[in-house]
């Protein structure tokens, strides 16, 4: 009979994303996860499988922390919504937050030098949700005559608003700092500015 779980999984999960987020998976040795979450690397093994495992489970937990970000806030939302979202990224934080070293899925994308099929499918589930998001927001923009755009223009400037979104967080990453991101924000929403009909 297998032996009962010491500890929380959940709680384990989350310390070992905020572990992952703030340093990467490359540059996350075992040794290090024993030391944010308490456990040893054979308990981890067992319950994961691997640093891989646990790796997917700290990035399913982060996509699963995105949501009520993304499809609540930036989905329901418009234009409005979507600047705040760059506000509050390029915004001050406190000194130890884990939002100084970007986006664990950005970071990601950055920092695993041979990503398995695994973690790319993360890495693009990921990428889908902020892009349906977007498109949700300039949607509803549009529905509510806050902007003029037709379906193709739409996705056009979902495209862009991602891609200035992730190199934001990117450069927050390579800096160290949210405010690192303050005048991508700044001029982005500038330019959402300038889409306003009204």
């Amino acid at each position: 009979m297998a032996r009962p779980r010491s500890f929380d999984e959940d709680t384990v999960v989350d310390a070992a994303m905020v572990a992952f987020w703030r340093t990467g998976f490359d540059d996350t040795p075992i040794n290090a996860l024993e030391n944010a979450t308490g456990i040893k690397r054979i308990s981890l093994y067992n319950a994961f499988g691997d640093k891989e495992g646990l790796f997917l489970a700290a990035l399913d937990r982060y996509h699963l922390g995105a949501l009520e970000v993304y499809e609540g806030m930036v989905a329901q939302g418009d234009l409005d919504a979507i600047q705040k979202l760059f506000t509050a990224m390029s915004s001050p934080a406190d000194p130890d937050a884990p939002a100084h070293a970007g986006c664990l899925m950005v970071n990601t994308v950055l920092d695993v030098r041979r990503a398995s099929e695994n973690v790319k499918a993360r890495i693009e589930g990921y990428r889908k949700l902020l892009r349906s998001s977007l498109v949700s927001a300039l949607e509803n923009a549009r529905s509510s005559g806050q902007m003029d755009a037709d379906d193709a223009l739409i996705e056009r400037r979902a495209t862009y608003l991602l891609g200035l979104l992730w190199g934001a967080l990117a450069m927050i990453r390579v800096e160290g700092k949210t405010t690192a991101a303050r005048d991508i924000a700044d001029i982005g929403n500038a330019v959402i500015d300038s889409w306003r009909s009204c």
